[in-house]
Parts: structure tokens; sequence; C-alpha cells
């Protein structure tokens, strides 16, 4: 952004000292300040509005970011706690975070919301992802993936039999990657049990 503010129209060589000095440039030399000032505000107020804080979180709002090298970044850990009755349905957030754990002492059904609007006129524009971490209470939980946004749930061939996990274990996970990049389908990679 070029800025506006016009230092260079300022008469520095004036007033010049010991002599009558023309008010018109007195004035000139105010008005211009004054102008300048205004788009120095401006332009600062624009900066605070729209660019990314180190000190504070960022909403990006899906702009681009180019050519850019990540170095020692995280993925946002959301703990969702113990999923008990009388829930039966457990719906996972893209929003809360793209690495999520769940502890489970309840057969379950799971759904997903809000993965990211990702579609332009030229088509799809990115792809959400995100990793469960599931956890059982010591018996066994039959956790069964179901999609009430009329997308398609596929799944690697990796993938448990009829698309349901079981839990039981309290430390040792089953971890699973989800991504979607169209409004059809949910895809899902069971990486397995880790202990």
């Amino acid at each position: 952004m070029t800025s506006n503010i016009n230092y260079l129209s300022i008469n520095e060589n004036f007033p010049v000292a010991g002599e009558d000095n023309d008010t018109q440039t007195f004035r000139d030399n105010f008005d211009t300040i004054k102008t300048s000032l205004r788009a120095g505000q401006e332009e600062i107020t624009a900066l605070q509005a729209n660019t990314a804080k180190t000190n504070q979180d960022n909403d990006f709002e899906d702009n681009q970011i180019s050519r850019v090298v990540f170095r020692d970044v995280m993925d946002q850990r959301f703990d969702g706690g113990i999923i008990t009755l009388p829930t039966t349905m457990l719906t996972v957030d893209y929003e809360n975070g793209g690495y999520q754990v769940f502890r489970f002492n309840a057969n379950m059904n799971i759904d997903f919301q809000n993965f990211p609007e990702n579609s332009s006129a030229s088509g799809p524009i990115g792809c959400g992802r995100m990793t469960l971490e599931l956890y059982g209470d010591g018996s066994a939980r039959t956790l069964t993936f179901i999609t009430s946004a009329g997308t398609n749930l596929r799944r690697n061939s990796g993938f448990p039999q009829g698309g349901t996990v079981v839990v039981t274990s309290t430390t040792a996970p089953i971890i699973i990657e989800i991504w979607r990049h169209n409004a059809t389908n949910i895809f899902m990679n069971y990486l397995g049990q880790f202990s």
C-alpha cells in the first residue's frame, strides 16, 4: 500500500527568521500537515484492523497466504472430554481444531460439522483436515461414523468392517484422519491403535 502522507510538500525553510513572512505559506504548511496527519491516521487504522498481529489471534477469512515456509507450528488441540449417556450422538466440530481428543464410555454415533466452505466459482479452493484421537473406558465401545449433511463417507481399505470402530483402551488411542475438499465426500483414513 502506498502512503498518502505528503511530507515533501511541507516548506521546511519557512518561516524565515528576521523577515516578514507571508501568512499564505503558513496556511499551506498547516494544511499539508493536517492532511498528512489525517492520511496517517486512516492508514494506521487500516493497518490495525487488517493486518496479522503477533500478539493476538488472527482470522484470515479464507484469504490465501502464498510463498510461506512453516516452521515449528502445531495444530490446535481440542480435548472433548468424556462422551457419555444420555448422549448417543457426538458431533465433531471442525472449528474446534485440527486435532481432537475424545473418550467414550458408551456406544456412540459420530457426525461432523463446520468443515470450511471450500468452493468458489472456479471449483474447490482447499481441503479441511482433522485428526481424531479416540479412547474407551476399559469396555468395548462401538463408534459408528455417520453423516447428516448429505455427504458420503469414504473410508480407506484398512478401515474396520462396516465403518465402525471399537475403542476399549484408556491409554492406547485409535487415530483417524478425516478430510473434506468438496460437498460430496468426507474421506477417512484409519491409522490404527497406538500403544
